[in-house]
C-alpha cells in the first residue's frame, strides 16, 4: 500500500514537471551527407536515440530546463554543445554537423571533450568563436545585440555605452566585415556610422539568429574585404511542425516573433518585427542615451525555408530591414547658450534593407554547391545646424550617403577523402553609389555644395579557394588564397592564408595561423573633389598581414584556457601627401576622406589575449579576458606614433549564475566588467582656421594626451518560469549600475568659439526591464 502511494506520488509530480521535444539534423561536416545510426543523447540523462536515414532525431518529453545534447558516431569527433535553455514553449531544431576522426595507432583516443564554442565554419581553426541566441541575451546589458556582446570576448575594446563599435587588437571599426547567409552586407545597423561598421543596435533581432561566428584576425580564405574582424550570422529555420510565438515588452520596445510550418516536415516560416519606444520615453522625460538626444527605430526580419522530400535540395528566403533616426538638439533655455555645442544640433537617419535566396543543393554523397544571391540597399542622412536664440537654423553640414547592391555568391565543397577536402567558390557585389557632401565656409560666408561627390556604379569580385588537410589525428593544415577585384579604379590583390594546428591531445592544441587581408576604402573616400578632379579615386586596397601563434586548453569538461600572441603588419594605408602631415584614415571613427590622400602610410598591431572560460554548467559560466597591446601607425615623415585606438590594454569578467526554484521557476544573476586603458586623442593646434569651423589639429604630437581609463560595470537579474505550454521571463538589465562617469573619447565636439573639445560623459545607470513570453 505505501509502495502504491509512493508510486502515485512521485508519477504525480513527474507529470507537473513540463518537457518539451528536440529535434535535429546531424550531417558530415564537409560533405553534409546525413549521418544514419548516429547516437543522440542528453548528456548525464537517459534520454536518447538514433538518427534516421536522413540523419533526422527526435528526443520526446526531455524535462525543461539547462541542457546538453550529445552526439557520437564511429569514425566522427563526437560532438558537445553548450548547455542551453529547454522550455515548454520552444521546441529547439539543433543543426549539427560532425567532423570525421582520422585515428591511427598509438594516436589520439576520443574522448568527452569538446570545445562547445568552436567556429562554425569548420576551416576556422583560431581567433574565432561560435555565439548563439540564447548565450547573448544572458550577457548582462547586451541589449539582446551581439555587437554588444563581443565587447566581453577576448581582443575586443570596449570604449563607448551607446555604440557597438567593434574595435579588434586596436583595429579600426571599419576592418570589420559583416556576412549574413554567406553574403556580405552593408552596415547592419541602426543608427549606422558613416564610413564604418558600427552604430547603436543590430537591425536583426536575436529570434532570428542561429548558432554565428565571430573572428578577430587570421580569417578563413572565403573572407575577404576585411582588414580586422568579421560576423558570420546566420538565421535559423522555424519550426516545421508546429506553431510558435513570442512577445517581448520592455523599456526599449515591443517585438513580436512568429514561426512556424508552411507544409508541415516540409517548410517554415519565420518572422520577428521589433519597434522601438525610445522617442515615447523622450516625452515622458526618460532618456537612455542624452537629454537632448532623441532616438526611434524600427525592423523586421524573416526566413523562409523549404526542402525537397529527398532532402538533397535546401531553399531559404530571408530578409531583414530597418529604419532609425536620431536628433540632437539644442539646450531649451537660450539664456544657457554658453558654448558652440549648446546651440548646435543634427538630425541623423538610416535606412537598411535586405533580401535574398539561398540554395543548397547535394551533389552526391561527398559534395553540394550552394548559391546566394539577394539585393540590398542602405541610405544615411546627416545635417548638421546651429540655431539662432530665435531657433533659425543655419546648415553647416548636409550629407548624402547612398550604397545598394546585388549580390551573389556561388561556393563548391568536395570531401574527397578521410585526408582532404576542398572549398572553392566567388563573391560577386554589382555596386551602385551616390554620396554627397556640402558645407559651410565661414570665410566666404556662403555654402559649398559638393565637397564629396560620386555617383555611379562599379563591380567587386572575389574568388577564392580553401583547402583542409587532416594528413594524421593530431595534424590539420588548412591553405587557401582570397582574391579581389574592385572595377572602380581596377585593382586587383590576392591574400594567402594558412592555419596549422597540431593536437598534443584532445584537450589542448597548438596553432599557427598568417593571412594576408585587403579591404576596399570606405566607397564615399574615393570621392573627395578638388576642383573638377577626384584625386582619391586611384587610392590602392589597404592591407595587412595578420601572424598568429594561440595555445588552447580544455580543463576538465567545463572550463577552458586559451592565450593567442599576435602581429599585424598594415600597409596602403592612405595618408596625406605631405612629410608635415600626420594624418592616417583609420584614425578616423566615421565619414569619408574630405582631402587628397595617397596609399603610402603603414602600421603595426602587436598584443597578447587571455581568457579563463567556464562553458554553463552547474548553474554557473563566465568569461575572464584580458588584453596587452600596441597600437602604431607611420605616416610619410616615417616616424611612429599611437593610433586614435592605442589604449594599451583591455579586459572584461562576464557571466551570470542560476538558482532552480520550485515551481519550474529558474533565478538568474548576471555581471559584466568591462574595461580600457583609456584611448589617446591629438592635441589642438594654437591656430584655427576660420573659414570652416573644423578643428585643425597639432599633428606634430598626434593622439599624444590619453583619457582616463574606461570602467563600466552591468547587471542583469531575471525570473524564468515554464508552464505546460507557456514560457515567460521577466528581466532587469541595469547597465552602468555603479553610475561610473566614463569620458567618451571617441564622440568629442569641437567648440570653434572657445578653440577646445567639448566632451560628454557617457551613460548613467540605465535600468532596463523586459518582459517575454513564448507560447
Amino acid at each position: 500500500m505505501l509502495l502504491s502511494f509512493l508510486y502515485v506520488c512521485t508519477k504525480s509530480k513527474a507529470q507537473q514537471q513540463p518537457t518539451q521535444s528536440i529535434r535535429g539534423r546531424v550531417v558530415d561536416a564537409e560533405s553534409q551527407s546525413p549521418i544514419k545510426g548516429a547516437t543522440v543523447s542528453v548528456a548525464e540523462t537517459q534520454f536518447s536515440t538514433v538518427t534516421d536515414t536522413a540523419g533526422y532525431f527526435l528526443l520526446k518529453q526531455v524535462p525543461v530546463g539547462r541542457v546538453r545534447v550529445q552526439v557520437s558516431f564511429v569514425g566522427y569527433q563526437l560532438y558537445l554543445t553548450d548547455q542551453f535553455i529547454l522550455n515548454s514553449a520552444k521546441e529547439p531544431d539543433l543543426q549539427i554537423t560532425l567532423s570525421e576522426e582520422k585515428k591511427s595507432l598509438g594516436q589520439i583516443t576520443i574522448t568527452g571533450i569538446r570545445n562547445p564554442k568552436r567556429p562554425v565554419n569548420a576551416y576556422a581553426l583560431t581567433s574565432g568563436r561560435s555565439f548563439s541566441s540564447e548565450e547573448t541575451q544572458r550577457f548582462a546589458a547586451s541589449a539582446n545585440d551581439p555587437g554588444r556582446m563581443a565587447m566581453g570576448f577576448p581582443g575586443v575594446q570596449p570604449s563607448r555605452d551607446s555604440r557597438n563599435d567593434i574595435v579588434i587588437r586596436g583595429n579600426n571599426p571599419l576592418g570589420m566585415n559583416w556576412r549574413l547567409e554567406g553574403l556580405d552586407i552593408p552596415n547592419p545597423n541602426h543608427f549606422a556610422r558613416k564610413g564604418s561598421s558600427g552604430g547603436g543596435i543590430t537591425i536583426f533581432s536575436l529570434s532570428v539568429l542561429d548558432n554565428s561566428d565571430f573572428y578577430t584576425g587570421a580569417l578563413a580564405a572565403e573572407y575577404g574585404d576585411v582588414l580586422s574582424g568579421a560576423f558570420d550570422v546566420h538565421f535559423r529555420k522555424g519550426n516545421q511542425q508546429k506553431a510558435e510565438h513570442t512577445f517581448k515588452a520592455g523599456m526599449i520596445g515591443l517585438e513580436f516573433a512568429t514561426e512556424g510550418p508552411i507544409q508541415k516536415g516540409r517548410s517554415s516560416y519565420l518572422i520577428n518585427y521589433r519597434y522601438s519606444f525610445l522617442d515615447i520615453l523622450n516625452a515622458f522625460g526618460l532618456h537612455l542615451v542624452d537629454e537632448r538626444e532623441r532616438n526611434k527605430f524600427t525592423d523586421v526580419s524573416f526566413n523562409v525555408a523549404f526542402n525537397n522530400k529527398k532532402n538533397t535540395v535546401q531553399t531559404n528566403i530571408w530578409g531583414m530591414g530597418g529604419y532609425s533616426k536620431e536628433t540632437f538638439l539644442a539646450v531649451e533655455d537660450t539664456a544657457q547658450w554658453k558654448q558652440y555645442d549648446d546651440y548646435a544640433v543634427y538630425d541623423s537617419r538610416t535606412w537598411m534593407g535586405a533580401a535574398g535566396i539561398g540554395n543548397t543543393v547535394k551533389l552526391n554523397s561527398k559534395s553540394f554547391l550552394k548559391t546566394s544571391v539577394a539585393v540590398m540597399g542602405q541610405k544615411i542622412t546627416w545635417v548638421d545646424d546651429t540655431l539662432t536664440t530665435r531657433q533659425l537654423a543655419t546648415k553647416v553640414n548636409d550629407e548624402l550617403y547612398k550604397n545598394n547592391r546585388v549580390s551573389a555568391a556561388i561556393s563548391y565543397s568536395l570531401k574527397m577523402n578521410d585526408v582532404l577536402n576542398m572549398k572553392t567558390g566567388v563573391y560577386a557585389n554589382f555596386l551602385n553609389y551616390t554620396f554627397n557632401k556640402g558645407e559651410w565656409n565661414y570665410g566666404s560666408n556662403s555654402y559649398k555644395p559638393n565637397v564629396i561627390m560620386g555617383e555611379g556604379n562599379t563591380m567587386l569580385l572575389q574568388p577564392y579557394i580553401q583547402f583542409g588537410l587532416k594528413p594524421t589525428s593530431r595534424l590539420i593544415i588548412n591553405p587557401g588564397v582570397h582574391t579581389m577585384y574592385f572595377a572602380l579604379n581596377k585593382q586587383f590583390v590576392a591574400d594567402p592564408r594558412l592555419s596549422v594546428q597540431y593536437r598534443f591531445s584532445a584537450k589542448s592544441n597548438l596553432t599557427a595561423a598568417y593571412g594576408l587581408h585587403s579591404k576596399t576604402l570606405p566607397l564615399g573616400s574615393y570621392f573627395y573633389q578638388s576642383g573638377n578632379m577626384f584625386p582619391n579615386k586611384e587610392l590602392k586596397m589597404m592591407r595587412s598581414h595578420h601572424y598568429i601563434l594561440a595555445y588552447d586548453q580544455l580543463l576538465g569538461n567545463r572550463w577552458r584556457f586559451h592565450a593567442e600572441v599576435y602581429h599585424q603588419r598594415l600597409f596602403q594605408i592612405p595618408v596625406v601627401n605631405d612629410v608635415n602631415r600626420t594624418y592616417w584614415l583609420l584614425n578616423e571613427i566615421e565619414g569619408y576622406a574630405n582631402e587628397a590622400l595617397v596609399s603610402k602610410g603603414t602600421g603595426t598591431n602587436t598584443g597578447i589575449d587571455l581568457s579563463l572560460e567556464k562553458f554553463f554548467s552547474k548553474g554557473l559560466f563566465m568569461i575572464l579576458s584580458f588584453s596587452a597591446f600596441d597600437s602604431k601607425y607611420s605616416p610619410l615623415n616615417g616616424k611612429t606614433y599611437n593610433t586614435r585606438f592605442n589604449s594599451h590594454t583591455s579586459g572584461s569578467w562576464v557571466g551570470a549564475k542560476e538558482w532552480k526554484l520550485k515551481k519550474n521557476k529558474v533565478l538568474q544573476a548576471g555581471w559584466k566588467m568591462l574595461y580600457n586603458g583609456g584611448v589617446p586623442l591629438s592635441p589642438l593646434a594654437a591656430v584655427q582656421n576660420g573659414s570652416t569651423r573644423q578643428p585643425v589639429l597639432d599633428e606634430t604630437n598626434p593622439y599624444s594626451v590619453f583619457i582616463r581609463p574606461y570602467w563600466r560595470t552591468d547587471g542583469r537579474i531575471s525570473l524564468r518560469k515554464d508552464k505546460k505550454k507557456i514560457s515567460w521571463q521577466l528581466a532587469l538589465d541595469i547597465q552602468n549600475m555603479f553610475a561610473q562617469e566614463n569620458m567618451d573619447g571617441l564622440s568629442r565636439r569641437y567648440d570653434p568659439s572657445t578653440n577646445k573639445w567639448t566632451f560628454k560623459t557617457q551613460s548613467g545607470i540605465v535600468p532596463v526591464l523586459s518582459y517575454q513570453i513564448d507560447f
